[in-house]
Formats: C-alpha cells, sequence, structure tokens
C-alpha cells in the first residue's frame, strides 16, 4: 500500500494511509541508501498489524524543498503579521521567489488583522499576481478563504517565528496542538515554537499542511542569475521583450528599462516589491563575482 510520510522521530517514520496513521521502519536495505525518506514522501510500505509496519520504498518526489526539509509539496503560504512582529516584506518576497523557482503556487497570509488594518500590504502582492488573505487566529477558526485554497493541496507554511503558524496548526488540527510562541516585548521577534516539519492530516480537506521552523533568513535558491532574476518576479516577467537590451536588462538603471521607466511610475510593480529586487539582484551579483574571481 502506498501513504505519505508525515512525521520523523527517534528513528521512525510516521506514515499517513488513508485514515491511519503507522508508525515504521525502513526495511534494510533501504536504511543503507543515501537517498532516504523525508517528510512529504510518497512510499510504499507493509502494514505489520496493531499500527506498525515497514517503509518498502520511496516512490519518486515531484519536488523537494530544503529549507524545511520537505517532499512534494504543491504550495507555499507565506504568513505574515501586520504587526507584533512587524511584517518582514523582504524575507515574504524571498520566500516567494523560492516557490517560483520550485513552480510551487505561492500565498500571502497576513495575521493578526485585528490588530492594525493595511490594506496597502494586500495590495503589494495582488498587484503581483499571488492570492492575499487577510485574517486573524485570535478566532476559533480558520479563514474560510484559507480553508479553500489549503483544499486538496500539500502546503508548507513559512514565515518567521511568532506570526501565527503554529497557531494556525492548532485551529486547523486540534489533536495535534503545537506549542504557541509569543513575541518578545525586547526585541518584538517571535520565540522559535516549532523545532522540526510535520505534516498535518486535515482529512475533512483532503489536505496536507507543514508547519515549519521559523526563521528569519533564508537563502536565495540555488540557480539565479542576475540576469534570470526578474523572471522569479511575476509582474516583471513581461517587461523583458519591451526593455530596450531585451533580455541583457537587469532593471537596475539601464536606459530604456520598461520596469524603471513604466512600470514603477504607473505603480504596475510596487516599490517594496522592486526594492527587494534590488537587493537579491545585489546579492546574486555578489555570489556571480566570487565564482570568478
Amino acid at each position: 500500500m502506498v501513504g505519505r510520510v508525515v512525521r520523523l522521530l527517534a528513528g521512525y517514520y510516521f506514515v499517513q494511509v488513508g485514515p491511519a496513521l503507522l508508525r515504521c521502519r525502513a526495511r534494510g536495505r533501504l536504511r543503507l541508501q543515501e537517498d532516504t525518506p523525508c517528510v512529504g514522501d510518497m512510499v510504499e510500505v507493509t502494514a505489520l498489524g496493531e499500527g506498525e509496519g515497514v517503509v518498502q520504498s520511496i516512490l519518486p518526489r515531484r519536488n523537494v524543498l530544503e529549507r524545511p526539509l520537505v517532499a512534494n509539496v504543491s504550495q507555499v503560504v507565506v504568513v505574515a503579521a501586520m504587526t507584533s512582529p512587524e511584517p518582514n516584506l523582504i524575507l515574504v518576497d524571498r520566500v516567494l521567489v523560492a516557490a517560483e523557482v520550485l513552480g510551487l503556487r505561492g500565498i500571502v497570509f497576513f495575521n493578526k488583522t485585528d490588530l492594525q488594518q493595511r490594506g496597502e500590504l494586500r495590495g503589494i502582492y495582488e498587484k503581483a499576481g499571488y492570492s492575499v488573505i487577510l485574517g486573524s487566529l485570535t478566532c476559533e477558526d480558520a479563514p474560510s478563504e484559507l480553508l479553500d485554497v489549503l483544499r486538496g493541496q500539500t502546503s508548507v507554511l513559512a514565515g518567521q517565528s511568532g506570526v501565527g503558524k503554529s497557531s494556525l496548526v492548532r485551529i486547523l488540527c486540534p489533536q495535534s496542538n503545537p506549542p504557541v510562541g509569543e513575541v518578545s516585548a525586547k526585541t518584538r521577534h517571535g520565540r522559535h515554537t516549532t523545532r522540526h516539519v510535520e505534516l498535518h492530516y486535515l482529512p475533512d480537506y483532503k489536505a496536507f499542511v507543514a508547519d515549519t521552523p521559523g526563521f528569519s533568513r533564508l537563502d536565495l535558491p540555488e540557480g539565479l542569475t542576475s540576469l534570470n532574476l526578474a523572471e522569479y518576479f511575476p509582474e516583471m516577467r513581461s517587461a523583458r521583450e519591451r526593455c530596450r537590451f531585451g533580455g541583457d536588462c537587469r532593471h537596475s538603471g539601464e536606459p530604456g528599462c520598461e520596469v524603471k521607466g513604466v512600470l514603477l511610475p504607473s505603480c504596475a510593480i510596487a516599490p517594496e516589491r522592486y526594492k527587494s529586487y534590488l537587493a537579491f539582484l545585489e546579492e546574486v551579483r555578489l555570489q556571480e563575482r566570487s565564482r570568478y574571481k
């Protein structure tokens, strides 16, 4: 039978097979292989009875996220707070670029909207073509709009600590009861409450959701160059054909640039997104220079 690895704990693989959860060991030959199962893998298992089983093989992966390490993801939900902690838009954009590189759907969920409404933040990402959801996890129910986008998907929740990822999982999966942290009064940053990656199964929605450790720094994906970076900003893709220097334009100061000459003045690209683009461009350029020294 085929199931999905949802948790790794003390040398065991916990595999969701329909409504049943099996605690499995990997067969001996599989343990000797370099590529061992990770959370999200689809695996062939043999049930041994009483909730136990053996993982026989790993099925081919559609994709693998390295941070967090989880396989076969279909979308990334970037969770950010409207306030407390203040939204880190550079981090939101990093996660969205990583999702674009992997061909995953990106969704932005702004939590804590009961504390401070910021409609302008919604406009930044809707303008870029992303679904944006506003809600508050102080309520007992998750926003229906969010539930709709989770249905039938394998979603990774990503974002800095303290923005509400564990609170969201607690609402969606009350039986999981993940620890929930608070925002430090001194630093205004969230305390890490999730230490590992785990897939939570939502039977009513036939969905899996991965809560991930909070982070404030995320490396840009491998393969990005100063020439292809703009391809992973959806609102900038169309500019390539209309720029004076075409595919050689890096949209950072070249004459006849569609982005700086048309998209920015017309607000077709938000200044905040362009700021992120320039920061990432400089980062990629530094990496390119170091490779050719």
